[in-house]
This record gives C-alpha cells, sequence and structure tokens, in this order.
C-alpha cells in the first residue's frame, strides 16, 4: 500500500468515525438550542469546560505512556503498567474530589457550575480516564472499527438520554448534563471490562518504578494540557465572567459548529502520526525531505478547508440553529479558522514526541494559553464576543508558530530546503 493510499485511507476512516461521534450532537442543536435558553446552554458548556479541566489532573495524563510502552513492552509488563496508571487514577481523582469539595463555592463563582455539578465532574474525568487507556491501545494496535464504533457509540447513548431526560422528563440543562454524565459513567464502566477481559490490566510488581516512568511522561505534558485547554476553553469563562452565561450561551454554539473543523484535524493527526514516526526512524535525507514537503502540503490543505468551510457554515447557519443563538454566526469562521491552525499545529507536534521531548511541547502550550487570556481579554473589551473569538484564532495561530519554531530545536529538519522537498514529494508520486 502506497504512503498516500495508507494515510488518506486511515484519515478518511478516522474522519467518518469523528463526523458521526460529532455529528450526533450537532444534530441535537437544532433541538436544544429551540428548548433550551442562552443560558441553560451557557452551563451546560461550562460542565464540559470544567470536565475538561479537571481530566487533565485526575489520571496526570499518564494514559499517553500507555500507548507508548506499546511498542516497548511485552502484553504482561504492559498489563502490569496500565495497572499502575489506574492506580495513579484513584490516587489523584480523590485528591481533586477533596480539593473541589473544599473549594467548591470559589469554582462555582468561576464557571457558573453548582458545586454538586462539579464533585460529578471530577468523577466522570475518572471514568473518561478509563476509557483513554482503552482508546490508546485500540490506536496503537490498529483496531479502529473498535475505536470508532465505541466512541459514536458512548456520542448516541449521550444523546438519546439527553433528549429523554430534557423533551420528556422536562428538565432544563440538568437533563443534558444528566445525559452526558450517564453515557461518561457506562462506557466508562465498560471500558474497564474490556480492559480486564482481554488482559489489559494486571495487578503491577514494580509499580514504584513503573509509577516513576509513568509520572516521568505525563506530568511534564499537563502544562501541555492545561495550555491548549486554557486556549480552546478561556472564551468561554471570559464570555461568562464578561458578558454574562446567556452570551456564553451564543460563544459556545459558534465555537462548537466552528469546531467542525476540528474533527479534520483529529482525523489527521490520527492517521499521521504513526506513519510520521515510522519516517522519522528511518532517519534519512530523503525522508526528511519528504516530510518536509509533505508538511507545506498540509499547511495548505487546511487553510483552503478552513476557506471554503466558513462560507458553508455562514450560507447554512439560519437552518442550524435557534432564532436566539444567530448572533453566534459571526464568530464561526474565527472557530474555523482557529481549529485549522490545530490542525497545522499536529503536522509539527509530532516531532516534540517522537524525539520524547515533551516539555517542550509544554512550553509552547503553556505560553500561548497566556498569550491567549491577554489576547481574549483585551479584544473582548474592545470588540465584545467577536473579539473574544478573534483572540482564540489569534492563540491558535500563535501555538502553531511557536511549536514549527521550536520543533527545529528538538527535530532539525531542512524546513528553508522547500524545492529539495517538494522535488521529493514529486518523486515519490512519479515513482507509484
Amino acid at each position: 500500500m502506497t504512503f498516500r493510499s495508507k494515510l488518506l485511507g486511515n484519515a478518511a476512516f478516522y474522519l467518518g468515525a469523528n463526523v458521526l461521534n460529532a455529528g450526533i450532537p450537532f444534530l441535537l442543536l437544532p433541538i436544544l438550542t429551540r428548548v433550551l435558553t442562552p443560558a441553560d446552554y451557557g452551563i451546560v458548556a461550562m460542565f464540559g469546560v470544567v470536565l475538561s479541566v479537571l481530566g487533565a489532573f485526575t489520571g496526570l495524563s499518564v494514559h499517553g505512556a500507555i500507548g507508548v510502552r506499546y511498542f516497548q513492552l511485552e502484553k504482561k509488563k504492559l498489563a502490569e503498567y496500565a495497572g499502575t496508571c489506574v492506580g495513579i487514577l484513584v490516587a489523584s481523582t480523590t485528591v481533586i474530589f477533596l480539593t473541589v469539595a473544599a473549594f467548591g463555592s470559589w469554582l462555582t463563582a468561576v464557571s457558573g457550575v453548582p458545586k454538586d455539578w462539579l464533585l460529578l465532574a471530577t468523577v466522570l474525568s475518572g471514568f473518561q480516564f478509563l476509557a483513554n487507556i482503552l482508546l490508546s491501545l485500540w490506536l496503537v494496535v490498529g483496531q479502529a472499527i473498535k475505536y470508532g464504533v465505541f466512541q459514536i457509540s458512548q456520542s448516541l447513548l449521550n444523546a438519546g438520554f439527553s433528549l429523554i431526560l430534557v423533551l420528556i422528563v422536562g428538565l432544563a440543562w440538568q437533563g443534558r448534563v444528566l445525559g452526558q454524565a450517564l453515557a461518561i459513567g457506562i462506557f466508562g464502566i465498560v471500558a474497564l471490562w474490556w480492559l480486564l477481559k482481554d488482559g489489559w490490566l494486571k495487578r503491577p510488581i514494580t509499580w514504584r518504578t513503573q509509577s516513576l516512568d509513568a509520572l516521568k511522561f505525563g506530568v511534564p505534558l499537563i502544562p501541555h494540557v492545561i495550555g491548549g485547554l486554557v486556549i480552546s476553553t478561556a472564551g468561554q469563562f471570559l464570555a461568562t465572567n464578561m458578558f454574562g452565561i446567556s452570551e456564553a450561551g451564543i460563544y459556545v454554539v459558534g465555537l462548537q459548529i466552528g469546531s467542525a473543523m476540528g474533527l479534520i484535524s483529529d482525523a489527521f493527526v490520527k492517521s499521521y502520526s504513526p506513519w510520521l514516526y515510522e519516517k522519522l526512524k528511518e532517519g534519512s535525507i530523503a525522508g526528511r525531505h519528504f516530510i518536509v514537503g509533505i508538511t507545506y502540503y498540509i499547511f495548505l490543505f487546511f487553510l483552503f478547508v478552513s476557506a471554503t468551510a466558513s462560507l458553508g457554515i455562514f450560507i447554512i447557519f439560519p437552518f442550524i440553529v435557534g432564532e436566539e443563538f444567530l448572533p453566534a454566526r459571526l464568530l464561526t469562521a474565527y472557530f474555523i479558522f482557529g481549529n485549522g491552525f490545530v490542525g497545522m499545529y499536529y503536522a509539527v507536534a509530532g516531532f516534540f514526541f517522537f524525539s520524547s521531548k515533551t516539555k517542550f511541547i509544554s512550553i509552547v502550550t503553556i505560553s500561548s494559553g497566556m498569550i491567549s487570556i491577554v489576547a481574549m481579554w483585551t479584544l473582548g473589551q474592545m470588540f465584545g464576543l467577536k473579539g473574544i473569538a478573534l483572540g482564540y484564532l489569534s492563540s491558535q495561530a500563535i501555538m502553531f508558530l511557536l511549536a514549527w519554531s521550536m520543533s527545529t530545536l528538538v527535530c532539525p529538519m531542512p524546513w528553508i530546503q522547500i524545492r529539495s522537498a517538494l522535488a521529493a514529494v514529486s518523486a515519490v508520486r512519479l515513482n507509484k
């Protein structure tokens, strides 16, 4: 199988799974934006933000180490390693739960989410971690069908519970959040059962050594995860605190629709990263020229698709959402291009993970996160919600440029040899 057919084939599968997975809650928009108020939608969105933020600390991002160690450990040792990671999850989730219980009132004031629901989000983040372990293993093993079916089934259950609780039971934002909570909880338990059934989870023997190894991998990534979350969620916090929960609901609808571009970015990185690692492992000069040439084509691809998607979404927007949410129409292009830059960022982020120098990618995302807060707040003061959206776009572009620049330190590539890079790509095409 040629590079292009393999890469595009995998990307097409993951994109299809992503579209189906994200399309389910997307299809809820015409219903929920006509049943829930902007304030209700704002609370739903902030619950999702809190869940993501807590997820950066419950488990301490060690699940990513399991996917990497798959290529280095035999199955029994890997199962013990996964067991160690679950132990880290239990300990860290307990600490986070007690912290949220102690500072819940302050967190409620910042997020707009009641304290009891914050505690629920803490527990759910632990269930999500279990699902992430299973999905990470399926990704590296190449079981793409299981990967896609698991995600899509969870989204279907999420949507089904939400519609029942909102439309039939008559709950407002609580129904949407409970629907999400039930789906995450059930599939977290399913993931734990599956890990045990397939022998991917064993009681660790050398847990001290494995814990240190997992933490050495995961903890430096926490700033990276937080930085990324700041960029993607700071706008929602700022919209809530600067303009109120209703305006935050409008902002989030624009963000959710604009994040359709993120589906392409996510599908791309899932198919591209394994190929990139294999190509970098070869270590040849010709291979590096080829990688650079492909990367430049990837940049052009994301810019073109972002422009096309922005125009298309603007035209069909009134058919997607309720009348109260129409102001979000002017925000979507900022989010689409922002997610396009995320795809371009993914094209260079693999160099950091291949070299195992994850602390540098954390520097990039933390720096970008700090810049994003300043940019969103400043532009929000000047232009309102539109300014916050513009700050989001700017911060994503800055993150990509910083990552691209810093990647030359961890994994030098012939970026300025553009002619040779494009010639390498052309040579591969001619030799098919």
